[in-house]
């Protein structure tokens, strides 16, 4: 049910990453991103007022550390995407599965055995073939925005065990999803001032579903890493980027290519062992 959980959170992601594509013609990314943060704040809070839920969890440091490392995140990945071509940006920030693997070791203990390892090296290398070979012309990423999009991954890695981290401490999914927006709407308003266009009706619609989109997609990865290893969920999220290329090829007239066929046989073979190997784990079999 755990790779369920985060497939239906690759794809929610996905659609949000559409609305987010739309919106982004005519608004500036940190409205974008505010207006998310809002939305996910709004109604989360609800949900948890509904529940009889302690808003505010039990937990609270490591829940603020989930919501600020994850906002600081955000905000690094988003600006990797405006430095980058999309190809090099998105296969930094899929280096994230192997930071979320060393994390899990050093803060939850969690075992992080040579498959797994093996699996997640593969899996990026669908991604990498997908997106057609980055990084192979002659064009030089400077230094700086090399560091800001690895320093994205390295950040999601770290926020994915927290969520984990939270979870096995028994806090509400719905308490750790309200960190994330909790920090990130007040940071985002900072720099609000200045970079505020009034949204057009479809632009208003965007945002609304890309709020939507992203609450979804939060629920579901907080309960897929609530059931799963933070190392096996972070990689079942590669699934996100051949999502995107068929979105891409039914919304925006993207063209299917060889290599995105390549890449994604390269990425449902990795979670296909992945979840064969917990069959044996639990199974108790060699």
């Amino acid at each position: 049910m755990g790779y369920l959980y985060i497939s239906l959170s690759a794809l929610s992601y996905c659609i949000m990453s559409i609305f987010v594509k739309l919106a982004g013609n005519e608004l500036m990314t940190i409205q974008i991103v505010f207006v998310r943060g809002l939305i996910t704040l709004i109604i989360t809070f609800f949900i948890l007022r509904y529940k009889r839920v302690t808003t505010f969890g039990y937990n609270r440091a490591v829940l603020m550390i989930r919501g600020l490392v994850g906002t600081v995140a955000l905000f690094l990945v988003y600006e990797s995407l405006q430095r980058l071509s999309l190809p090099e940006a998105t296969v930094i920030q899929y280096l994230y599965p192997i930071c979320t693997a060393l994390f899990a070791s050093l803060i939850i203990s969690e075992h992080i055995g040579k498959i797994l390892y093996l699996a997640i090296v593969v899996g990026l290398a669908g991604v990498y073939v997908i997106l057609d070979f980055p990084f192979l012309g002659s064009v030089i990423i400077p230094r700086l925005d090399a560091m800001i999009a690895l320093s994205g991954a390295f950040l999601t890695g770290l926020s994915y065990v927290m969520v984990k981290k939270a979870s096995q401490l028994r806090e509400s999914p719905y308490v750790i999803m309200f960190y994330f927006p909790l920090v990130t709407v007040p940071i985002s308003l900072l720099f609000l001032p200045g970079n505020w266009i009034v949204p057009s009706t479809s632009a208003w619609f965007y945002l609304i579903l890309v709020g939507i989109s992203s609450q979804l997609g939060q629920l579901f990865l907080t309960y897929g890493y609530e059931i799963l290893p933070a190392s096996r969920a972070a990689m079942t999220s590669y699934l996100q980027v051949p999502f995107s290329v068929i979105a891409g090829i039914i919304i925006f007239n993207d063209v299917i290519t060889i290599n995105f066929m390549i890449g994604t046989i390269m990425i449902l073979s990795t979670i296909i062992l992945i979840i064969k190997n917990d069959d044996v784990t639990v199974h108790g079999n060699p």
